[in-house]
């Protein structure tokens, strides 16, 4: 087997260059006439070299190869069925994930908090602010590709079938491209530099933008297999591929806002965050994608200390108070039209036929607490343990609740979010994440025939270390 074949290999050479004819080796990656133009971009205004390690070796390429470059046809890529080349051993051949990899992930991370992510942004003006930028860029520089070699490292370790499924190979490649982009992309010195890394992490935020779905679809085609499905134990390898995605993109998104100065944010931090705006966004789309699924939806009431605002990333809490909304409203509709259908009621039902969900917002010393109740049926015992299990969904697979991509905060300019993705049975799981990421968490107690409560909690504090993956 051409070891271009092998699902864990083919991404070894994202880019890999002759040295000096300018014709290049790759294993038909999509996007490389992309990132061949982005390595151009750089190369011309560094006005030096690209150099790539591969197998022992370093190669070179200028700007102008780079951007002359065309995907080689299949039957040019060197063919090692016989065995590795002349003088070249076969753990010569895997000492890329041999040292490379390994080496970058056996590095200890640095954990922030909102606290110390505020106070480096404050009192910034003219050399202050260039210094700043530019110690912003070593940070994301060094620590982007120690978190990316944790996961490649956690993705090299499962089980065959699921490595081998397409859905989790794109995720695998996506990353490892990623990794080496980062890894040998210069040291930023300069503003002028900074404005070239600031380019790549956008490119790379909004590339790996739909990538949990390709995670999620292939972990449940894994899951789902009638034989090996219910041997395999994935939740807390997804625990900590969601958690480092998630601290990935806080960090790069926190370096490229943290230049655009907007009036009340220090990057992606909101430092008067409202609750109440904020939850109020989420129950207007709750609303409207209830309705536009069931033809109506039920009342909101919101009480308690609703005009607490304290400093919090916005997107995440959208996130959390949408994906939790639309939980409840869906219980609430289906229960209570099953009691009105069997009555032979009329439906739908009008929103004042159904009983209010009540979030009630409470703000503590430490910590804000917000709950959410609803009357929507609880949720049955035998049920209860599988709701915080990637995958598991009670949604009928024709019905669609919506994600929050419609939402204005959910843009990774203003916020470092995931989408929901309603049926694939990340929503609840991945939301409490989001509130564990700096201190908080979500609870959920259900009394089955009547209700469920759910308890969000953030810390406002903001001197809560991130909880970052192993």
């Amino acid at each position: 087997m051409s070891p271009f074949s092998n699902p864990l290999r083919r991404s070894i050479v994202p880019l890999l260059f002759s040295n000096g004819a300018g014709s290049a080796q790759r294993d038909g990656i999509s996007n490389f006439t992309a990132l061949s133009a982005l390595s151009s971009q750089y190369l011309t205004k560094f006005r030096g070299p690209l150099q790539v390690s591969f197998n022992g070796q370093r190669y070179y390429s200028t700007a102008a190869q780079v951007a002359s470059l065309e995907p080689p046809p299949t039957d040019s890529l060197p063919s090692w069925e016989s065995g590795p080349p002349a003088g070249r051993s076969r753990s010569q051949t895997n000492s890329f994930y041999d040292v490379t990899v390994e080496k970058y992930a056996a590095k200890p991370l640095s954990p922030l908090t909102l606290k110390k992510m505020l106070s480096f942004g404050e009192s910034m003006g003219g050399e202050q602010l260039e210094r700043k930028v530019i110690k912003s860029a070593q940070f994301v520089q060094s620590e982007l590709p120690v978190r990316l070699a944790k996961r490649l490292l956690d993705l090299q370790l499962l089980p065959y079938i699921v490595v081998t499924n397409p859905h989790i190979k794109r995720v695998y490649d996506a990353y490892h491209r990623a990794f080496l982009v980062l890894k040998d992309f210069p040291e930023v010195t300069s503003m002028e530099q900074n404005q070239y890394l600031t380019a790549l992490l956008t490119k790379l935020v909004d590339e790996h933008g739909p990538l949990l779905t390709s995670l999620a679809k292939g972990l449940k085609e894994c899951t789902t297999r009638p034989l090996v499905g219910p041997s395999l134990s994935l939740d807390p390898f997804l625990d900590n591929m969601l958690r480092s995605r998630i601290s990935r993109r806080v960090i790069a998104e926190q370096h490229i806002c943290f230049q655009q100065r907007r009036e009340g944010y220090i990057g992606v931090i909101c430092t008067e965050l409202s609750v109440a705006q904020i939850l109020g966004a989420a129950i207007a789309r709750t609303e409207q994608v209830c309705r536009d699924t069931y033809g109506t939806h039920p009342q909101f009431q919101v009480t308690g200390d609703a005009d607490t605002v304290f400093s919090y990333i916005p997107a995440h809490l959208d996130y959390m108070f949408f994906e939790i909304l639309k939980n409840a409203s869906r219980a609430v509709v289906e229960h209570h039209s099953r009691i009105a259908g069997s009555r032979g009621t009329r439906l739908p039902l009008k929103s004042t036929a159904m009983p209010p969900i009540v979030a009630q917002v409470c703000k503590g010393t430490r910590e804000v607490t917000i709950k959410i109740s609803d009357q929507g049926g609880g949720i049955d015992e035998e049920v209860q343990p599988k709701i915080w299990k990637y995958g598991y969904t009670s949604v009928d697979p024709t019905i669609s609740l919506g994600s929050s991509s419609a939402s204005p905060v959910a843009d990774f300019r203003t916020g470092a979010a995931m989408d929901p993705m309603a049926g694939l049975g990340f929503g609840l799981p991945v939301s409490r994440l989001y509130a564990q990421y700096f201190g908080g968490n979500i609870e959920l107690m259900s009394i089955p025939g009547y209700g469920t409560d759910v308890y969000l909690r953030i810390h406002r504090l903001g001197n809560q270390s991130e909880y970052v993956e192993i």
